[in-house]
Protein backbone atom coordinates (compact mmCIF):
# COMPACT_ATOMS: atom_id res chain seq x y z
CA UNK A 1 0.00 0.00 0.00
CA UNK A 2 1.22 3.29 -0.79
CA UNK A 3 1.75 5.95 1.56
CA UNK A 4 -0.49 8.49 0.32
CA UNK A 5 -3.41 5.52 0.17
CA UNK A 6 -2.64 4.88 4.00
CA UNK A 7 -2.59 8.46 4.66
CA UNK A 8 -6.23 8.81 3.25
CA UNK A 9 -7.57 5.80 5.18
CA UNK A 10 -5.96 7.34 8.93
CA UNK A 11 -7.64 10.23 7.61
CA UNK A 12 -10.59 9.07 7.28
CA UNK A 13 -10.37 6.56 9.83
CA UNK A 14 -9.44 9.84 12.29
CA UNK A 15 -12.05 12.59 10.85
CA UNK A 16 -14.85 9.56 11.87
CA UNK A 17 -13.66 9.25 15.00
CA UNK A 18 -13.08 13.43 15.60
CA UNK A 19 -17.11 13.60 14.88
CA UNK A 20 -18.16 10.74 16.98
CA UNK A 21 -16.13 12.30 19.71
CA UNK A 22 -17.83 16.06 18.95
CA UNK A 23 -21.09 14.27 18.75
CA UNK A 24 -20.62 12.65 22.26
CA UNK A 25 -19.47 15.59 23.52
CA UNK A 26 -22.41 17.73 22.39
CA UNK A 27 -24.86 15.26 23.16
CA UNK A 28 -23.01 15.20 27.26
CA UNK A 29 -23.26 18.47 27.06
CA UNK A 30 -26.79 18.81 26.02
CA UNK A 31 -27.73 16.44 28.38
CA UNK A 32 -25.70 17.66 31.11
CA UNK A 33 -27.82 21.25 31.16
CA UNK A 34 -30.94 19.13 31.47
CA UNK A 35 -32.64 18.76 27.96
CA UNK A 36 -33.60 15.29 27.31
CA UNK A 37 -32.76 12.64 24.60
CA UNK A 38 -35.78 13.56 22.49
CA UNK A 39 -34.67 17.12 22.56
CA UNK A 40 -30.99 16.38 22.14
CA UNK A 41 -31.96 14.07 19.14
CA UNK A 42 -34.23 16.54 17.45
CA UNK A 43 -31.73 19.27 17.40
CA UNK A 44 -29.65 17.61 15.28
CA UNK A 45 -32.39 17.10 12.82
CA UNK A 46 -33.09 20.77 12.57
CA UNK A 47 -29.03 21.07 11.94
CA UNK A 48 -29.17 18.14 8.86
CA UNK A 49 -28.53 21.28 6.30
CA UNK A 50 -25.85 23.23 8.42
CA UNK A 51 -24.12 19.30 8.84
CA UNK A 52 -24.46 18.59 4.84
CA UNK A 53 -23.24 22.04 3.99
CA UNK A 54 -19.97 21.54 6.82
CA UNK A 55 -19.56 18.08 5.08
CA UNK A 56 -19.52 19.12 1.33
CA UNK A 57 -17.15 21.79 2.30
CA UNK A 58 -14.76 19.36 4.12
CA UNK A 59 -14.82 16.82 1.06
CA UNK A 60 -14.19 19.65 -1.47
CA UNK A 61 -10.83 20.65 0.56
CA UNK A 62 -9.90 16.92 1.39
CA UNK A 63 -10.42 15.92 -2.47
CA UNK A 64 -8.83 19.58 -3.34
CA UNK A 65 -6.26 18.88 -1.10
CA UNK A 66 -5.65 15.40 -2.96
CA UNK A 67 -4.66 16.64 -6.45
CA UNK A 68 -2.08 19.10 -5.18
CA UNK A 69 0.00 20.89 -7.53
CA UNK A 70 3.99 19.95 -7.37
CA UNK A 71 5.02 23.34 -6.30
CA UNK A 72 3.18 22.30 -2.69
CA UNK A 73 6.42 20.53 -1.82
CA UNK A 74 8.98 22.29 -3.34
CA UNK A 75 7.74 25.73 -1.60
CA UNK A 76 6.60 23.49 2.13
CA UNK A 77 9.23 20.70 2.50
CA UNK A 78 7.80 19.80 5.94
CA UNK A 79 4.64 20.26 6.01
CA UNK A 80 4.00 18.35 2.71
CA UNK A 81 6.78 15.39 3.98
CA UNK A 82 4.66 12.08 4.77
CA UNK A 83 5.80 11.93 8.17
CA UNK A 84 4.19 15.36 9.12
CA UNK A 85 1.29 14.36 7.28
CA UNK A 86 1.03 11.47 8.91
CA UNK A 87 1.18 13.26 11.85
CA UNK A 88 -1.71 15.56 10.97
CA UNK A 89 -3.93 13.12 9.74
CA UNK A 90 -3.89 10.88 12.93
CA UNK A 91 -4.35 13.92 15.27
CA UNK A 92 -7.72 12.78 16.24
CA UNK A 93 -6.70 9.40 17.04
CA UNK A 94 -3.50 10.42 19.03
CA UNK A 95 -5.39 12.65 20.89
CA UNK A 96 -7.85 10.16 22.16
CA UNK A 97 -5.11 7.32 22.91
CA UNK A 98 -3.13 10.18 25.10
CA UNK A 99 -6.47 10.65 26.72
CA UNK A 100 -7.21 7.10 27.23
CA UNK A 101 -3.43 6.61 28.93
CA UNK A 102 -4.29 9.48 30.89
CA UNK A 103 -7.42 8.66 32.54
CA UNK A 104 -6.82 4.63 32.34
CA UNK A 105 -7.72 4.32 36.31
CA UNK A 106 -10.79 6.64 35.61
CA UNK A 107 -13.65 5.17 38.12
CA UNK A 108 -16.62 5.93 35.68
CA UNK A 109 -17.58 4.87 32.29
CA UNK A 110 -19.15 8.26 31.40
CA UNK A 111 -15.79 10.13 33.14
CA UNK A 112 -13.50 8.29 30.81
CA UNK A 113 -15.79 8.76 27.71
CA UNK A 114 -15.69 11.99 27.94
CA UNK A 115 -11.89 12.18 29.20
CA UNK A 116 -11.41 10.80 25.99
CA UNK A 117 -13.53 12.74 23.64
CA UNK A 118 -12.35 16.32 25.08
CA UNK A 119 -8.38 14.95 24.49
CA UNK A 120 -9.36 13.88 21.17
CA UNK A 121 -10.77 17.22 20.62
CA UNK A 122 -8.29 19.29 22.32
CA UNK A 123 -5.73 17.87 20.44
CA UNK A 124 -7.13 17.93 16.96
CA UNK A 125 -7.45 21.53 17.78
CA UNK A 126 -4.20 22.67 18.84
CA UNK A 127 -2.72 20.20 15.69
CA UNK A 128 -5.57 21.56 12.82
CA UNK A 129 -6.29 25.29 13.92
CA UNK A 130 -2.64 26.14 15.64
CA UNK A 131 0.02 24.25 15.02
CA UNK A 132 -0.21 23.55 11.19
CA UNK A 133 -1.21 27.03 10.39
CA UNK A 134 2.24 28.51 12.46
CA UNK A 135 4.34 25.81 10.57
CA UNK A 136 2.87 26.57 7.40
CA UNK A 137 3.47 30.12 7.70
CA UNK A 138 6.98 29.44 9.03
CA UNK A 139 7.76 27.35 6.11
CA UNK A 140 6.47 30.33 3.46
CA UNK A 141 9.15 32.78 4.93
CA UNK A 142 12.14 29.99 4.03
CA UNK A 143 14.21 32.15 1.37
CA UNK A 144 14.07 28.62 -1.01
CA UNK A 145 10.02 28.84 -0.59
CA UNK A 146 10.17 32.94 -0.98
CA UNK A 147 12.19 32.65 -4.33
CA UNK A 148 10.28 29.46 -5.87
CA UNK A 149 7.10 31.33 -4.93
CA UNK A 150 8.08 34.44 -6.47
CA UNK A 151 9.02 32.42 -9.84
CA UNK A 152 5.98 30.63 -10.05
CA UNK A 153 3.99 33.63 -9.49
CA UNK A 154 6.56 35.98 -12.17
CA UNK A 155 7.49 38.05 -9.72
CA UNK A 156 10.30 40.02 -9.55
CA UNK A 157 13.01 38.71 -7.05
CA UNK A 158 13.93 42.12 -6.20
CA UNK A 159 10.92 42.93 -4.59
CA UNK A 160 11.06 40.11 -1.92
CA UNK A 161 14.82 42.05 -0.77
CA UNK A 162 17.04 40.02 -2.88
CA UNK A 163 19.57 42.23 -5.09
CA UNK A 164 19.56 39.65 -7.69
Amino acid sequence: MTAKRLLKRIHLVATVWFVLCVAYLLATALRQVGFRWWLVFSLSGYSTAVIFLLVSLYLFAFFRGAGRDRYIEIEHPLTSADCYLGFYVSAPLLGGLAAILATADAPETGRFLFSVALGTLGTTFLVWIVLDPLVGMAETLLPASRRHRAERKHEPAACLGNPE
